[in-house]
């Protein structure tokens, strides 16, 4: 049966998948193919059979395995990236360009430098790009990148004390809204919300989906409730653990709080209400 390879040309990079040829391949070992920014080295990190690959996926031909050689070439490669940044910073600085040089990269063969920056605004940067040219001759990609974007190029920490996901793992970025927040009852406090990069954290993303099917099954802060027969008022839920904080009673003197499974817990919206009393609770 026919294998085709999913390959990273970066850690949290886009899988792309290549046809092995002629060649045998392990998870981890590196090879040299076409991509839109030009030859690059990737990893191998999945070989699966050609029946499973959707049809509307491009499946393109690598060149060849990377070699000891092909390796040390792209060690020099990113040697001199990072000339290519430095010098790119100093000619930023002279022009009075408004922008922040994050990193540089070069394809493999060396014909393609690909800068990434980030800025508050629009950067005409047509001089500085001559300059690049005249001195490294080759072609020339100013790219400006947003702020997920510019935190994931460089080591940084998460409010979890864990290096961020975006460097990570986290290969795409999902949209998150402040309603994930309020639907995992989090505090909306923007400063504990944001990550890094300025933006609500992407972790908020993660057990969405959970919280949204555990909500169903719990009644809403403020709904009245009937447990074994007696009528209270929800004050506070627990999502994840599927509980319900009722208080009972319509004074101070009799005011009392229990909390309760939710499967205890009967409301008119839920299906197991018992209508033995035949009241109508609001």
């Amino acid at each position: 049966m026919d294998k085709i390879l999913g390959v990273r040309f970066k850690k949290t990079g886009k899988l792309c998948y290549f046809n092995p040829l002629k060649f045998g391949f392990r998870i981890g070992d590196m090879i040299i193919a076409n991509t839109e920014r030009g030859e690059e080295i990737g990893r191998v990190v999945k070989i699966i059979d050609k029946e499973q690959i959707s049809k509307d996926i491009v499946v393109q031909d690598i060149i060849k395995p990377a070699t000891k050689n092909d390796l040390l070439i792209q060690k020099e490669n990113e040697r001199m990236a990072v000339k290519a940044a430095d010098f790119c910073k100093e000619q930023a600085k002279k022009l009075n360009l408004n922008m922040k040089v994050l990193m540089a990269e070069y394809t493999f063969d060396g014909s393609k430098l690909t800068i990434y920056f980030s800025s508050e605004e629009r950067v005409d940067f047509r001089e500085l790009v001559k300059l690049l040219a005249t001195e490294f001759r080759v072609r020339i990609d100013l790219r400006q990148v947003g702020p997920r974007d510019e935190i994931k190029s460089y080591p940084n920490l998460g409010m979890c004390g864990k290096e961020v996901c975006c460097r990570t793992h986290l290969q795409d970025f999902e949209p998150v809204t402040i309603k994930m927040a309020k639907e995992q009852g989090l505090q909306i406090n923007m400063a504990k919300l944001s990550g890094a990069c300025g933006r609500l954290m992407c972790c908020l993303k993660y057990e969405e989906e959970i919280y949204k099917e555990n909500l169903k099954k719990l009644p809403r802060v403020g709904e009245f409730v009937t447990v074994d027969k007696e009528q209270g008022k929800v004050v506070a839920i627990d999502i994840l653990g599927l509980k319900v904080k009722v208080r009972f009673g319509t004074t101070r003197e009799d005011e009392r709080y229990e909390q309760y499974p939710v499967e205890k817990v009967k409301w008119n919206n839920n299906k197991n209400v018992v209508e033995e009393s035949g009241e109508n609770e609001e």
